[in-house]
């Protein structure tokens, strides 16, 4: 990650950009990943800004990404995109699910050519893409544009889940 825009707070990842950014800024994994359940608690800082969560993802270049994400921003929420590719691929936000400036939980579940996404048990996606990457990197992006500042904490991550939600409300 580029530690001018990631650095580590209180046990947070946190993403940042006081004046905004010509691009966008990733923090990259880089062990790959094929199915998983990816738990994590997210806080866009006065729901401002736009931010992501890369997953089966690849590196594009020295700074880019290209692959699924699982977006936050107002207008954003829940939607999933492909990051230099074939760009959105649902297109429904989930804004009304989002505490604006709390944590929310997003939990996003890939199995085989299946997807998942629910943002605090509101379910987001649910799709199957035979089309698109079944294994990858992760990422978390800080988006280009104005100022923004995103924190991520509590990871859970499964691997070779069931296909069904934990954080679903029922």
């Amino acid at each position: 990650a580029d530690p001018k825009a990631w650095s580590a707070e209180d046990g947070e990842i946190v993403g940042r950009s006081k004046v905004g950014l010509k691009r966008n800024n990733f923090a990259k994994s880089h062990m790959v990943f094929g199915d998983f359940r990816l738990i994590v608690d997210v806080k866009l800082t006065d729901n401002v800004g736009n931010s992501g969560i890369q997953f089966r993802s690849q590196r594009d270049g020295k700074h880019l990404m290209k692959g699924y994400q699982a977006d936050m921003g107002k207008g954003w929420w829940g939607k999933l995109y492909e990051e230099h590719l074939r760009k959105k691929l649902w297109d429904k936000n989930r804004d009304h699910a989002v505490k604006n400036g709390e944590w929310n939980t997003y939990e996003i579940l890939a199995v085989g050519s299946k997807i998942r996404t629910a943002l605090n048990g509101v379910l987001c996606v649910d799709m199957d893409d035979p089309k698109g990457a079944r294994k990858g990197i992760f990422g978390l992006q800080v988006h280009s544009g104005g100022p923004t500042e995103v924190r991520f904490r509590n990871f859970r991550l499964e691997l070779n889940p069931k296909f069904e939600l934990k954080t679903k409300k029922k």
